[in-house]
């Protein structure tokens, strides 16, 4: 599945800017007027010039217009579109949102079902499944551990819903309609695997005075948002979490808080664990 962030920006989104609208438009005005008033650019030069005011007003307008169409442009790329541009866009491959799904969440099932069309029975048809059979599933992946079954790994936001969640999928997929005939499906879900992370913070003298606890929100809106179920977590992925304008110098004390690499065995989701991070001062 390709992830949209790595996208390039799109060529039909304009870049834009005001002065560069502005200076186009006196330059546009000048030509037209030279020959009947030679002396135009002193004129347009003045701030105080009604006919600047007029065109710093045009310029507003136009700049205003273009932001409009680029916002028609971005609300036909799935990357971009947001509300009820991305249903429509979902609806084209016959993705419905579920109620309370965020955005982000109906792009992964969109791109999932794109990747479903192709046939019936494909890990990204199953993952599909899962994610459409509850809001609950965070993630979700397919693999077939051995010939001719298949297993369905579920990543849950509530674990304490986990058996409700479990039984939904496991009801969807083995549907009439959502299982391939003589292929047994089996649905499981993910437990939590716990990273702990010790570290020495050495300040910038810029630093905030809320430092540690801003990083320690940094780390938890990050594996808040992991739905990656066979990624491996590295420290350095830690590290530029906590690398931030600020701080200068990142230590780790203790080798395995967290290890250089933490492999997610088959079952597991990486989750924060116990985190201590130790003040060392300014640098």
């Amino acid at each position: 599945m390709i992830d949209l962030a790595t996208l390039p920006a799109p060529d039909v989104v304009e870049a834009l800017n005001y002065e560069t609208i502005l200076a186009t438009s006196k330059t546009d005005l000048a030509n037209l007027l030279r020959p009947h008033l030679p002396a135009v650019d002193d004129v347009l030069a003045l701030e105080s010039e009604p006919l600047t005011k007029l065109l710093e007003s045009f310029a507003m307008r136009e700049m205003a217009y273009r932001a409009r169409v680029n916002d028609a442009a971005r609300a036909h790329l799935l990357a971009f579109a947001r509300g009820a541009d991305l249903d429509h866009l979902a609806a084209l491959v016959g993705v419905t949102r579920m109620d309370g799904e965020a955005d982000t969440r109906l792009r992964t099932r969109v791109q999932l079902r794109i990747a479903a069309l192709s046939s019936q029975g494909t890990r990204e048809y199953y993952e599909y499944q899962a994610m459409t059979a509850s809001l609950n599933v965070r993630a979700a992946m397919a693999t077939s551990p051995t010939a001719g079954r298949v297993q369905l790994m579920l990543w849950c936001v509530d674990q304490a819903q986990a058996t409700a969640t479990q039984q939904a999928v496991d009801a969807l997929v083995n549907s009439d309609g959502g299982r391939m005939l003589g292929v047994p499906i089996t649905v499981a879900v993910a437990q939590p695997m716990a990273i702990n992370i010790t570290a020495n913070i050495y300040r910038a003298r810029t630093a905030p005075a809320n430092l540690l606890q801003l990083l320690n929100s940094r780390l938890q809106t990050a594996f808040a948002g992991m739905a990656d179920l066979s990624a491996a977590v590295g420290r350095s992925y830690i590290t530029t979490l906590l690398h931030v304008e600020g701080v200068a110098r990142v230590e780790y004390p203790d080798s395995t808080a967290p290890a250089e690499v933490t492999a997610i065995p088959v079952g597991y989701f990486p989750t924060l664990g116990q985190v201590l991070l130790v003040d060392m001062g300014v640098a």
